[in-house]
């Protein structure tokens, strides 16, 4: 396994703490509107159809893990906005809020009460680094490269008085 095939493992395995969290986290809601299962359809995707893709990494399965990382960019910004009853601006300068209060004070928000607002953005996350590893690769060739007429393949001396004297130079 190389580098980035090591990444996205690591991206589903947190898929996998992720579905079990937000399974645990919307235990109640998921019984009440239909909104609280896409993270939980999607989560449970990544880990088969990601799963399968990642080992044909190589062969074709990168370009399927970029679609479904890009589907956990879509996810995690639809779920900021359902978290956030269609004001996420207004919800996360809340959240920030939190930096300005005393320490052991909830600004007046009982908590749980209601979703966390920027939760959500935890699929954003992972679909961004997922993309990151399944980025497109330049073939590398380490080839030398042809040398120019006229030019030298040494190595240049550090100043020219290195040179020494030269037939065009002052006496």
């Amino acid at each position: 396994m190389d580098a980035d095939e090591l990444v996205v493992a690591g991206i589903l395995g947190g898929a996998a703490t992720l579905l079990a969290e937000i399974r645990f986290e919307h235990r109640e809601v998921v019984g009440e509107t239909w909104a609280a299962w896409i993270p939980l359809a999607y989560a449970a995707l990544l880990l088969l159809a990601g799963g399968l893709a990642l080992l044909r990494f190589r062969r074709g399965g990168r370009e399927v893990l970029r679609v479904l990382f890009a589907a956990g960019i879509l996810v995690g910004a639809l779920g900021i906005w359902f978290h956030s009853g269609g004001h996420p601006a207004r919800k996360t300068a809340q959240v920030l809020s939190a930096f300005a209060l005393e320490p052991g004070k909830n600004g007046g928000i009982k908590i749980g009460s209601e979703p966390p607002p920027l939760a959500p953005a935890a699929f954003c996350g992972l679909g961004f680094i997922g993309l990151i590893a399944c980025r497109r690769r330049r073939q590398r060739r380490d080839r030398a490269l042809p040398v120019e007429a006229g030019s030298s393949p040494g190595r240049l001396p550090a100043s020219a008085s290195a040179l020494g004297r030269t037939a065009d130079s002052p006496r």
